[in-house]
């Protein structure tokens, strides 16, 4: 499995929930028109608060909720990584690059995009100690 996350801004002059609206309506759709064969899966985790600032176990450390950077954390979930460069290579292609650059024109802040392309091992949800610091004969975690 491969996955990438683009982590997307809105511009100044639109509210999260205009962002929210364009991009459900307009730039998801694009890209699953498009390229939504190659995903096997394509989330948009929308945020706009978070909880940070401090250390969660201290009272007054100044942990608590504020509003974050980014609009948005889009997810392309691929079977691998030659699937993620067929998607790069229709949205470059002539006519797309155009289509979706002028959309992204429209509401998002290119110059806070991150994107963080990830090798993702899921281990499953079924504890397993073979290989981990619980792989000891009592079962007691060991970091030697």
């Amino acid at each position: 499995m491969y996955k990438v996350f683009h982590f997307i801004k809105r511009k100044k002059h639109l509210s999260h929930e205009q962002f929210k609206e364009h991009f459900e309506r307009s730039h998801a759709a694009m890209a699953l028109k498009f390229c939504g064969h190659l995903f096997s899966e394509y989330r948009r985790n929308y945020v706009n608060i978070v909880w940070t600032g401090g250390d969660s176990r201290q009272k007054d450390s100044g942990y608590g909720q504020r509003e974050w950077e980014w609009d948005l954390i889009s997810e392309w979930i691929l079977p691998d990584e030659d699937a993620l460069q067929e998607v790069y290579r229709i949205m470059q292609s002539r006519g797309f690059d155009e289509l979706f650059h002028a959309d992204e024109d429209r509401f998002i802040d290119r110059t806070a995009t991150v994107t963080v392309p990830c090798d993702v091992r899921d281990t499953g949800t079924v504890f397993d100690p073979k290989g981990t610091v619980f792989d000891t004969p009592t079962g007691e975690p060991s970091w030697e």
